[in-house]
């Protein structure tokens, strides 16, 4: 399961609290965020319930205001590969091998998991928090080659996914035809460090061949969003706006 993001826990938290002093009720529609919440009753004290909820809303609204870098033009989603996914996956495999001893050879996350596009123009906290809403996690696993081209045959098999290091032909209907790390054909006898989210490694969103790998290791304080975040923040620094593209490293063989 993808963990609750800030928005949600912070209405949890206030509709508990509400529930719990304020027992007669109204209707009442409430909205933060992109979560909307509505015909919850509530009677005496609803102002009181509106004026907290918007205390939680400017908190959050005052830590997804700041700009923390520039796209130099839109990056959305869509299959078999798109700017958005190999943003989201060569960030990933840069600010993850920060993270890991080990050389990192493919990084891969899920095109489900990026929740919204991303503009040209200045980027905020707020827009990277509404592409990785959720609380995953960076974790590593090991593969053999044979797991890895299990994974393969799994991101072929939905028509491609978010992934750095990895160069696949696929057919229309979901065939693997090759799978290539590194410039060289997937080696049935080596092993590959990859790197992606706790929620994938478990073998979630069809990726079950992350299940299977050894040496697996979990970043319980260092989540997938703060990764994007100081990504884009160092290419601003270095005085870079964010850009991606398609590159062929999922390719459609009729």
């Amino acid at each position: 399961m993808k963990k609750i993001s800030l928005s949600l826990f912070i209405l949890s938290v206030v509709f508990i609290i509400y529930m719990l002093y304020y027992p007669e009720k109204q209707a009442l529609t409430i909205e933060a965020g992109n979560i909307k919440v509505v015909a919850v009753k509530c009677d005496s004290g609803a102002a009181a319930v509106r004026e907290l909820l918007a205390q939680g809303r400017e908190k959050v609204d005052s830590i997804k205001r700041p700009v923390i870098g520039e796209a130099a033009v839109a990056l959305e989603k869509y299959l078999p590969e798109s700017p958005l996914m190999n943003f989201a996956a060569d960030a990933l495999h840069r600010m993850a091998q920060r993270y890991s001893s080990e050389k990192i050879d493919v990084a891969i996350t899920n095109k489900g998991g990026l929740r919204s596009n991303l503009q040209q123009g200045t980027i905020t906290f707020g827009d990277i928090y509404s592409i990785f809403p959720f609380e995953n996690t960076l974790a590593f696993v090991t593969l053999n080659g044979e797991q890895l081209l299990q994974l393969c045959r799994e991101v072929a098999s939905v028509g491609g996914e978010a992934i750095s290091g990895l160069r696949l032909e696929i057919t229309p209907q979901g065939g693997l035809l090759s799978a290539m790390v590194n410039g060289e054909p997937v080696d049935a006898g080596k092993e590959y460090r990859v790197a992606t989210s706790d929620y994938l490694s478990q073998g979630n969103d069809k990726m079950t061949a992350l299940a299977l790998g050894v040496n697996r290791e979990i970043m319980s304080s260092v989540t997938v969003r703060d990764l994007m975040v100081q990504y884009v923040k160092e290419l601003a620094a270095e005085g870079k706006p964010v850009t991606a593209e398609c590159d062929g490293r999922i390719k459609v063989i009729e």
